[in-house]
């Protein structure tokens, strides 16, 4: 059964996990091969005792055994050797040594013994010497043969005996319990290579008895050995391992009657001047092979514990495609990214293997299955194997009580299952935080909630965004009673966020600096200053409310504050490679499950932390810049062009990452969602540069960028966002209205991305889409207008299309234009079209936009004081004039020139007149060929 498992990994996973196997394996017929049969070294008789493997923490007394047997443990026993036979008429094996010299015989004996008579007292001459008198070993029985054949080794090995009879000396290591009668039980799968691999390890066992005397290893060439009870005094040496030569021969006499038969060996001793050549020290190359022959033997290799070698394999292999994950997302070439899939084939194969072939610890199984089920949820689509996956694993934490990985697999399970079926997610999270708050695990209602937050802002239905602001109460009401100033501060920024993406009225700026109100009460807290993603996702958030306020230097000043806390905290320890970042919990939100669990919650220092996923610092830093040149663009015809020098900082890094990347050990999923952010950023760092260079009538510049503009919008393809594409579309039409190829500007307005729906909401605050196609709209009726022009008939049904749109807008950009445009088309009435000027004039100069108030000074010095000589007329003339030069708009400069000339000719001013339409005809040189007036 194990070679077809290791073959069905082998061939689904690539992997080769090993090659022991229990039982033997077919090709060596039932038997294990040569190299797992070698005989022990011949020791005395040793009992050792398998480890015993406990599952699900089970008592390790309990009785494997129905029948009323005694509790015993299965032992495993190396029999002794061979038991002299009761006469010994035959001669010993020789030693064979490469020393020349014979086996002294006077060398000093540790510890002086008590002598024993020699056998036989007639023979003077001769000298009994037992052999195992070098070496102190405690005495053991003699055992006959035929006990050897009475069982056979289940494991091939050498057969087991019974340790009925036990010596009244004892080895080294005893055993407190009295002997047991020996039980073999039948090897599981997961036990066989286990405790077959632990048999060379022996440890003796017997009875208790008097203290024992150490014993030192022979050398591996030792001839067998008996231990008498009593130490016979001889000459002969006793030295560990003397240089001796091949023996005389000898011959056994039968030793005297007694209760246990001494086996000894009959020695002759030296002559006189032998004696005294033998007394001599060894030479010193003897010496040191007496001390290579007396190395211990090494101790025999552990077993190999596949369970824990395939966990590891699992994360070299996983590690190792992690490590390339950024640079295969971003050159997504089809070797690396196939090798990037073996890898993490072959991963999940041993973390597959380690699930089906196991049983492990119930804590080790449901960590193995959450990241088995994170993997398959992030690397592949196979959903259902994940899911199920987390459903055996949310049992398996139920029936032991594990909540914090069992809340952690649900927190999974929730956003898997978001892929799918949204509504039925959020309903499964609702569940979730019922059964927490119940039990009070607030830590946990902390994560479930945020998480509820985040799946009902990711959704564009009004209901959920409503209930993510009821959540997100709750989280601030539960923060403030256990003191967590941190996730206070974390919940009162994402309600901020929520009202400026999600709110539909005109008080959603209002409430969001309400709640940034409530996140800067805490700005102070230890907990957040040590959070720099924190501290500056509230300022960025700050800037965003004072922008969509039309507070240009109020968000000036919040800009300045935002640059200084960024250079401030450059080198903060607390940022990430991977951008997350965590925030602490006090001791009243950690409960009992509240376990470190690795990914949600985390313990540092003692502290509970949980955790959120944003940005790393290298794209947090360019988006700071992009957000300075937003915040900068109104002034950057007139401050030096400080909004496209930042703007040209954010390109450089955000270039910088694509050539040489940050080394982010991520899946290349999260390394592709990364890339893929930084590549929508880039093109709207690149739309932005078109605009400004738009701004400033820098028709080429915006040209080209438009063009690289494009490169990348197909490199991103199907994940280019919608807003993106319609903003290039738009400034695309911008660009061709602007040098006068009015076809080609008016068939991208008119294109069906920048179409208005009539479903489209009116009020929403946060629709890119509306406001742009909006702004397409009213440049079309500036190009149909001309009563001459084949289209001018779509001009009323156009008119009234955007009227419902923009009378009603939040955006007073589109306004300010809106009433702009109506007051060039409306000829009727006098006095509409003043009040629409008017209307235009206040919203430009509300928001502080230098280009429509341009527009609607210099139209009406045309509409109203063209001809007229008077000092408002030219007054009128010189404020649209500087507006122009203030907007540093070419084309409106060369305009307002040429009516100041008019009227300054008709004050009788020729000669000032004659040098501002010099300056006028300079800039006018400059413009498009199509924009020029004919001479």
């Amino acid at each position: 059964l194990r070679e077809k498992q290791c073959a069905a990994i082998t061939t689904k996973h690539y992997l080769r996990p090993g090659a022991m196997s229990y039982p033997p394996p077919p090709p060596h017929n039932g038997q294990y091969p040569s190299q797992y049969l070698q005989q022990p070294p011949i020791q005395p008789q040793q009992t050792i005792q398998p480890q015993q493997l406990l599952y699900n923490n089970a008592h390790p007394n309990v009785s494997p055994y129905q029948y009323g047997k005694p509790v015993v443990y299965p032992q495993v026993m190396i029999p002794a050797y061979p038991a002299y036979a009761h006469t010994y008429n035959q001669q010993p094996q020789p030693q064979s040594q490469p020393q020349p010299q014979p086996q002294p015989q006077s060398q000093p004996q540790p510890p002086p013994q008590q002598p024993q008579p020699p056998p036989q007292q007639q023979q003077p001459q001769p000298q009994y010497v037992n052999p195992s008198d070098l070496f102190n070993t405690p005495p053991l029985p003699s055992i006959s043969p035929s006990q050897f054949s009475q069982r056979s080794s289940q494991y091939g090995g050498q057969p087991a005996v019974s340790t009925a009879a036990a010596s009244n000396l004892s080895p080294a290591l005893t055993t407190p319990a009295a002997t047991q009668p020996t039980y073999y039980t039948a090897a599981g799968p997961n036990q066989g290579n286990q405790v077959y691999g632990k048999l060379p390890q022996a440890t003796p066992s017997a009875t208790p008895s008097t203290t024992p005397k150490p014993t030192p290893k022979p050398t591996p060439k030792s001839t067998p050995k008996v231990t008498p009870k009593t130490m016979p005094k001889t000459t002969a040496a006793t030295a560990p391992n003397p240089p001796t030569v091949r023996p005389l021969p000898v011959t056994a006499t039968p030793p005297a009657l007694s209760p246990r038969p001494l086996p000894q060996v009959l020695i002759p001793a030296p002559p006189p001047d032998m004696q005294q050549k033998l007394e001599r020290p060894p030479s010193k190359k003897q010496a040191q092979r007496q001390a290579g022959q007396m190395t211990p033997q090494k101790p025999a290799k552990p077993p190999i514990d596949y369970q824990v070698l395939l966990l590891a394999m699992a994360d070299e292999y996983l590690n190792a495609a992690h490590s390339n994950g950024t640079m295969v997302a971003l050159l997504k070439q089809e070797l690396e990214v196939e090798e990037y899939y073996k890898l993490v084939a072959t991963g999940l194969g041993c973390l597959e293997a380690v699930l089906k072939n196991w049983r492990l610890q119930p804590r080790v199984e449901a960590l193995v299955r959450l990241r088995y089920a994170r993997i398959l949820f992030e690397e592949t689509d196979n959903d259902l194997e994940a899911e199920t996956a987390l459903s055996k694993g949310i049992d398996l934490c139920e029936r032991n009580r594990m909540l914090d990985l069992k809340y952690s697999m649900q927190h999974l399970l929730a956003r898997m299952l978001y892929k799918t079926n949204p509504k039925a997610s959020m309903k499964a999270v609702d569940g979730m935080i019922q059964d927490v708050e119940a039990y009070r695990h607030s830590a946990w209602e902390f994560a479930f909630r945020f998480l509820r937050v985040s799946l009902s802002l990711s959704s564009s239905a009004h209901q959920d965004s409503v209930a993510a602001l009821q959540h997100l109460h709750k989280i601030a009401n539960m923060a403030n009673r256990n003191g967590d100033k941190a996730v206070s501060a974390m919940s009162a920024v994402i309600e901020a966020l929520a009202h400026l993406q999600q709110g539909s009225g005109f008080d959603s700026i209002e409430q969001a600096q309400r709640a940034l109100a409530v996140a800067r009460s805490h700005q102070l807290n230890d907990e957040l200053r040590h959070i720099p993603q924190l501290t500056t996702l509230v300022q960025m958030v700050d800037i965003c409310c004072s922008l969509l306020e039309y507070d240009i230097n109020q968000s000036s000043q919040k800009l300045k504050n935002l640059q200084d806390l960024m250079d401030e905290r450059l080198n903060d320890p607390n940022w990430r490679a991977d951008g997350s970042f965590s925030i602490p919990l006090s001791g009243k939100s950690a409960g009992p499950s509240s376990i470190d669990t690795g990914d949600i919650l985390q313990v540092q220092n003692g502290t509970l932390l949980l955790s959120f996923n944003w940005l790393p610092q290298h794209d947090l830093y360019a988006l700071c810049y992009f957000l300075s040149s937003i915040t900068l663009s109104c002034k950057n015809s007139y401050d030096g062009r400080k909004a496209e020098k930042f703007l040209q900082e954010g390109i450089r890094m955000i270039q910088g990452s694509f050539k040489s990347p940050q080394d982010i050990t991520e899946s290349m999923v999260n390394a592709n969602r990364r890339v893929e952010w930084r590549r929508t950023l880039y093109c709207n760092l690149l739309l932005q540069q078109v605009f400004l260079a738009c701004g400033r009538t820098d028709w080429d510049l915006a040209s080209k960028t438009l063009k690289d503009l494009r490169q990348e919008a197909q490199e991103l393809g199907e994940c280019l966002p919608d807003t993106v594409q319609c903003l290039m579309e738009y400034a695309a039409g911008t660009i061709a209205q602007a040098t006068g190829d009015l076809k080609a500007a008016l068939d991208a307005f008119q294109s069906p991305l920048l179409s208005l729906s009539p479903s489209t909401s009116k009020t929403a605050r946060n629709d890119p889409q509306r406001d742009i196609a909006l702004l397409a709209a009213l440049n079309t009726v500036l190009i149909l207008r001309d009563p001459t022009h084949a289209s001018h008939f779509q001009l009323p049904n156009i008119l009234a299309t955007v009227e419902t749109f923009c009378k009603g807008s939040p955006n007073k950009y589109i306004q300010a234009a809106y009433y702009l445009v109506c007051a060039t088309v409306q000829t009727e009435s006098t006095i509409q079209t003043k009040q629409f000027l008017q209307q235009a004039l206040q919203s430009a100069t509300a928001i502080s936009n230098s280009q429509i108030t341009c527009m609607t000074l210099t139209f009406m010095s045309w509409k109203y004081f063209r001809g007229v000589v008077g000092e408002q007329a030219e007054k009128s003339a010189r404020a649209g004039r500087a507006m122009a030069k203030k907007a540093n708009d070419r084309l409106w400069v060369s305009v307002t020139d040429e009516m100041l000339a008019e009227t300054l000719e008709r004050q009788g001013k020729n000669d000032e007149a004659k040098g501002v339409r010099e300056e006028g005809h300079r800039v006018m040189m400059g413009l498009p060929s199509a924009l020029k007036r004919p001479a």
